[in-house]
């Protein structure tokens, strides 16, 4: 399809919304790049979404028709003490971003909506493994790490991958760690390699004494 051109200021549906300028395109579950823009509300508000759903009319406000406050997070900004890194674009009209959880220091996707509300305060309450398109979505380079963690009584390995620091991942683990391995690269291929070396110590699985997010991804020495 022939990309249209825009002009600020100029109106794209029949609600009174006006184009400002493009901004880096949403790119969904399935890998797709959808064209996003900023825009602005009849009621005076900015927002940011596909533009599709605007020129088809299923983004009719900023949410002020439905009375919900729209404001444009950028990077570092928090909401309700849960860091925001960046816009994942617009679900049947609710926003949606990647947030950095404040007990486990993970990024993950959430409705910005049950952020602001308070319904969502971690990722760690969230029962659900990220997919390979997930994380390339989330980060260009990631890390596949190799840790010991032990106390008084255990000790044994922790396998898996992150797209933050070693230290940062590890702050809220309830043991003390050693680095055994790290191997960072492309986020398609450490997810591989992670699957891989899982499959190898599979046999060897270990269940901690002492319960953390991550719990299930360790093995015995």
């Amino acid at each position: 399809m022939k990309k249209i051109n825009y002009v600020s200021g100029q109106k794209v549906n029949n609600h009174g919304i006006c184009y400002i300028s493009d901004v880096q395109p949403f790119i969904g579950k399935t890998g797709r790049s959808r064209r996003a823009c900023l825009f602005k509300c009849k009621c005076g508000n900015t927002f940011i979404s596909n533009l599709q759903d605007v020129i088809g009319n299923k983004r009719t406000s900023c949410g002020c028709k439905k009375g919900v406050s729209i404001k444009i997070y950028k990077e570092g900004d928090f909401i309700n003490g849960i860091k925001f890194i960046k816009t994942c674009g617009t679900v049947n009209n609710a926003q949606r971003a990647i947030f950095e959880c404040p007990i486990c220091k993970n990024h993950w996707e959430s409705s910005v909506g049950n952020i602001q509300g308070g319904n969502t305060k971690s990722c760690c309450s969230i029962k659900r493994g990220w997919s390979r398109s997930q994380w390339i979505k989330l980060s260009n380079v990631a890390k596949l790490y190799k840790i010991k963690l032990f106390n008084e009584n255990e000790s044994f390995i922790k396998i898996g991958i992150t797209t933050t620091s070693i230290s940062k991942r590890f702050q809220s683990i309830p043991y003390r760690y050693e680095i055994l391995k790290v191997i960072e690269g492309d986020s398609g291929y450490i997810f591989d390699l992670e699957n891989k070396i899982k499959k190898l110590f599979k046999k060897h699985r270990y269940t901690p004494l002492i319960k953390f997010k991550g719990e299930t991804e360790c093995y015995k020495i």
